[in-house]
């Protein structure tokens, strides 16, 4: 059967992968990491003269960060509001049970 139908090799695969160079991806990197050494020189230069000033800037999780804590403010607060109104409800009854009873 062989003589017939000679076996064929399969050509070789060609496994190559280009490596390319993104010049604009570099120069992120590079102002990213000035942008970073700049932050961090300063904070230190705040906290040395006690100007301890905020500085924002947006990274991974940052919006997640920020409605979380929204979450936390807006539950607290909400707590405390129904707190404080069983306390008025409760000294309003004291008080209506007081002068008429």
């Amino acid at each position: 059967m062989s003589v017939l139908f000679p076996k064929v090799n399969k050509p070789r695969e060609w496994d190559y992968r280009p490596i390319y160079y993104d010049e604009e991806k570099e120069a992120r990197k590079q102002k990213l990491a000035r942008l970073r050494a700049l932050r961090e020189q300063k904070e230190a230069d705040d906290r040395v003269n006690g100007d301890a000033e905020r500085v924002t800037t947006l990274h991974r999780g940052s919006f997640r960060e920020a409605h979380e804590a929204q979450t936390k403010l807006r539950i607290d607060t909400e707590r405390k509001s129904k707190l404080s109104f069983w306390i008025v409800l409760l000294l309003m009854l004291i008080f209506v049970f007081y002068f008429l009873l």
